[in-house]
């Protein structure tokens, strides 16, 4: 931590600070309502009005700090004292100087500071308007001067203050000084003694020679009324007042205090004060008035300039924090209230955009020709004085009490709009000139603008600026809260239950139907829009978050115009007011659509969830580096005799016998690559260790958090295991119980078909005709259950060559010629297969194609056509046999590749088959590498396909 220097004029600058006296008393509401605004401002937890004393920094206002001074050894101000910019730390972590101060590493946890030195009117630098946040923040251009321009008011109270102490210690210095004189006229009778009768004239029987410095006669003149009279004298308001005070003090035998105006022969009125009584021992008149009379002019200015300063000071704040809501409500006020302090006629906010001026806003008297909105070129206006034509210029201000004097009677603005008076000031917003401030009159002043009003229209042109500056930066933020999704808004309760939203973005209409405007006058009509069941929930977290000034959520209905209810959430940031109020500082957002995706999801997984517990089939879920289970559901556990308890403490290893371990290890690197595993058969072991078999297939999946896990389908198959036995017991029986003796019964039929026994009758014939076609059916049928099992089984050799694809369709072709030419079906063909090598057992090709082609020739109308081609693509190559027949009924067409599926199943069926042609061409296709299918054919009909991959 580095301890704040101490500044070269560290004496001098205490002494200003002693001198200022604020580090007498407690907070300042002045002060105060600049430290708030700053909070509203720049949204900062924390503001301070801060001044550097000799061992210690004291906090004249503080909004968010309990602390009232910190030692100056640790401080932040103390630094930036050290010069007149602002300092702006953005993480004091990252700042050596204050990474470990207290202040950073304890409460109030400073991240953020921001500190703009305060300086007397000699310019030495008292302390600082400071930001603090515990949070790391950026802080633009534009905050920064909005950071000075909060600082120059705190400044302008400090200047304020000093002028007013100044001046009241002048005044009591001529009041001191003015006692002084009564005593010397009482001690010495000094000032003017006089003796005069109480009639009309008050003839003066005797009056002192000072009576020239308030009359400019001499007592000669007034003597007896020998040039002029006393009474002649006072000013016309004066004249009961003299005479009432006179009357009662003689009717009541006391003395006479006053005050009023005599009329000097050349510098106009003086202020006098008169005491006197009436006496009644002068022999020559009953009574006789006798006293003494005090030029007071001067206390009496200084007590009316103090008066005017005190005014000024009242209007400002006036105009600073009016109830006005509304920009135009807010200037015109203000202007009101300027023409009325500075006695002029018309007084008006412009703005200069290169040469042409445009009245802004406009208060003056109803027949003024000017309204706003009016544009004049700048060159005959009287803010040419203050604003060249390219808006640059050193004059800041204009005061003309007179303008026919000959320095601007000749001013062409003068021969464009003659005026009496004139009084203006730059504004600026964002540090450029924007306008001008200006009040004028038609005719002169009686006198020049003194210091008080000068200030008073300084002060205000300031205040305008910060309140152009901050609009133009709402109308910004505005802008930009337009394009957000949702609601940017500030909802304040104050402590008699009233409710305001005090900012909103436009988007709060189409929640609540209210406007930004009528949602800052009452916050009622939003809340009627919650949903019934809702309501109480929502007001209580409100007075929760109140309460404890914790961060408030919420998502409830509201009924939105033209949309009915919808979800809506919300959160805010509370704070609590000087006023004991607490203004929330949030955002609402329409989730009706993420809110029913959130309830469907949560439907859909507990539906998810159901499946998974009651599924038939084992499911489990393993870590995928150690194997471990994660979930798993009954169907699992069930044939294991593991409790669920023990089994999920088992890794996936402890179930699988070792020999298996090639083969896992194979799914394993399936998975990595193609993020799939199986289906492949395997064992479990039982916990009393014994096995049953499993068929398991999987995928990978990847979790929130990272963490790769397996999802696995565990199949007890311990009852296909039997039926596969008895099936092949089965295969077994027909392959050698069958396929012998019905060999030796189709020879035979095909000898007595052939006349080797002589001719039969007719009759018997055909019963050996349909005897020997049954035969063949049955032979047919046997060969291909035994086909399907070696394929199913792998015991099918299958020998994949590379080879050109061209003969092998030709080949098929000229297979099913015999069939082709019994059924009148021609196959028609492209001119040229494309150039192809596939990788297959050409033999076993051929079968599948002959298959697909028999069907093809089977379900075509007599005399149709069955069309063959092959379309070559980058990486494969599809053969697509289409017939024109009625093709296949769509709630079969998921069945085609079964075993033993036929569309006519009945036992009078018109066209013969067994069912496992299409199963057998499946088989061969995706032993070889590839794929069959089907689709309806364009036009009618039927069109199986097999894709394999090419070979280069």
């Amino acid at each position: 931590m580095r301890t704040p220097p101490v500044p070269d004029n560290e004496v001098q600058r205490q002494q200003a600070l002693d001198e200022t006296e604020l580090l007498n008393g407690g907070a300042d509401p002045r002060f105060d309502r600049i430290t708030r605004l700053c909070l509203d401002l720049f949204s900062v937890p924390i503001a301070v009005v801060s001044l550097v004393d000799r061992e210690r920094q004291y906090f004249k206002s503080r909004q968010g700090l309990d602390a009232t001074e910190t030692p100056r050894d640790i401080s932040f101000c103390g630094h930036a004292i050290l010069g007149s910019e602002p300092l702006i730390i953005e993480n004091a972590l990252d700042d050596t100087r204050f990474c470990d101060n207290p202040l950073v590493c304890g409460a109030p946890d400073i991240r953020f500071y921001a500190g703009m030195p305060i300086h007397n009117s000699e310019g030495y630098r008292l302390g600082t308007l400071c930001l603090i946040d515990d949070q790391p923040r950026q802080f633009s251009e534009q905050d920064v001067a909005q950071l000075k321009n909060l600082a120059g008011m705190v400044e302008d109270l400090i200047w304020t203050d000093t002028y007013q102490r100044r001046e009241s210690t002048a005044l009591q210095q001529q009041l001191q000084a003015s006692h002084d004189e009564m005593t010397s006229l009482v001690n010495n009778i000094p000032g003017i003694t006089f003796r005069c009768l109480p009639d009309k004239s008050w003839t003066m029987l005797y009056i002192s020679n000072q009576v020239d410095t308030i009359s400019g006669y001499t007592a000669e003149d007034l003597i007896n009324n020998k040039r002029v009279c006393y009474a002649d004298l006072v000013h016309p308001d004066d004249v009961s007042l003299v005479d009432e005070a006179v009357t009662n003090a003689m009717a009541n035998n006391e003395e006479w205090h006053i005050e009023y105006r005599v009329r000097h022969r050349t510098l106009g009125y003086r202020w006098v004060e008169e005491r006197g009584k009436c006496i009644d021992t002068d022999p020559r008149h009953p009574q006789v008035l006798e006293g003494f009379i005090i030029d007071i002019t001067r206390e009496r200015n200084a007590l009316t300039q103090l008066e005017r300063h005190h005014q000024a000071l009242t209007v400002l704040t006036d105009i600073a924090f009016s109830s006005h809501s509304s920009l135009d409500d807010r200037i015109n006020h203000a202007l009101e209230e300027a023409k009325q302090y500075l006695r002029a006629e018309l007084a008006i906010v412009s703005e200069i955009k290169d040469d042409v001026y445009i009245v802004n806003w406009i208060v003056g008297p109803p027949d003024s020709v000017i309204d706003a909105g009016q544009q004049f070129a700048l060159k005959d206006t009287w803010c040419q004085l203050l604003m060249s034509e390219n808006s640059r210029t050193s004059v800041t201000e204009q005061f003309i009490a007179d303008a026919c004097r000959p320095e601007f009677y000749q001013h062409p603005c003068y021969k464009a709009a003659p005026l009496g008076s004139y009084a203006g000031v730059v504004i600026y917003v964002y540090g450029r000139p924007w306008g001008t401030l200006n009040v004028s009159s038609s005719r002169a002043r009686s006198e020049d603008y003194n210091d008080g009003e000068k200030l008073f229209l300084r002060l205000l042109g300031n205040w305008l600026s910060d309140v152009l500056t901050q609009n133009l930066s709402q109308q910004r933020l505005t802008k930009l809260a337009a394009l957000l999704p949702g609601t940017l808004y500030q909802f304040r309760r104050f402590p008699d239950g009233r409710m305001v939203f005090p900012y909103s973005s436009p988007q709060i209409e189409s929640l609540y139907g209210i406007t930004p405007e009528q949602a800052a006058e009452d916050a009622t009509p939003a809340f009627e829009r919650i949903h019934p069941g809702d309501i109480e929930a929502i007001q209580q977290s409100i007075e929760h978050s109140a309460d404890t000034l914790e961060y408030w959520q919420a998502t409830y209905q509201s009924d939105c115009p033209g949309k009915g209810y919808r979800w809506i959430s919300g959160e805010a940031r509370p704070e609590k007011m000087i006023d004991g109020s607490v203004l929330w500082h949030g955002y609402l957002q329409d989730v009706h659509e993420h809110h029913q995706a959130r309830l469907a999801l949560e439907q859909s997984e507990a539906r998810l969830r159901g499946l998974f517990d009651f599924s038939p089939i084992g499911i489990a879920l393993n870590d995928f580096e150690t194997g471990q289970f994660l979930d798993l559901n009954d169907a699992l556990i069930a044939p294991t005799g593991y409790t669920r308890e023990e089994f999920v403490s088992l890794s996936y290893w402890d179930v699988t016998p070792k020999e298996y371990e090639p083969e896992e290890q194979k799914a394993l690197a399936s998975m990595q690559s193609t993020g799939r595993y199986g289906p492949f058969e395997k064992e479990y072991i039982r916990k009393d260790g014994s096995r049953y078999p499993v068929r398991l297939q999987g995928m990978l999946s990847t979790e929130l958090d990272g963490r790769k896990v397996i999802w696995s389908l565990v199949e007890d198959i311990t009852e296909r295991k039997k039926l596969d036995k008895m099936k092949d017991e089965f295969i077994a029986t027909v392959s050698h119980e069958l396929r012998t003796p019905l060999t030796s019964i189709k020879g035979a039929l095909g000898l007595l078909n052939g006349g080797a026994t002589g001719d039969l009758p007719p009759k018997a014939n055909q019963l050996l005709h349909t005897a020997e076609r049954n035969a063949t059916r049955l032979s047919l049928l046997i060969n291909d259950l035994l086909d399907m099992e070696k394929l199913v089984a792998g015991k099918m050799l299958i020998q994949l060559k590379k080879q050109e694809l061209g003969p092998l369709l030709d080949d098929a072709i000229e297979s099913v010629k015999p069939y082709q030419h019994q059924n009148q079906i021609r196959i028609h063909t492209p001119n040229h297969w494309p150039t192809v090598m596939v990788n297959v057992d050409g033999a076993r090709l051929i079968q599948a194609l002959t298959n697909l082609l028999s069907n093809a020739i089977k379900f075509s109308p007599e005399e149709g056509q069955v069309d063959v081609s092959a379309t070559k693509s980058h990486k494969d190559v599809e053969i697509s046999i289409r017939d024109y027949g009625s093709g296949v009924d769509k709630e079969f067409q998921n069945r085609l590749f079964q075993r033993f599926s036929q569309a006519d199943s009945s036992d009078n069926r018109k066209l013969p088959g067994t069912g496992l042609g299409l199963a057998i061409t499946r088989e061969i296709c995706q032993q070889m590498g590839g794929d069959v299918g089907y689709r309806d054919a364009e036009g009618g009909g039927a069109l199986f396909f097999i894709q394999l991959q090419v070979e280069q």
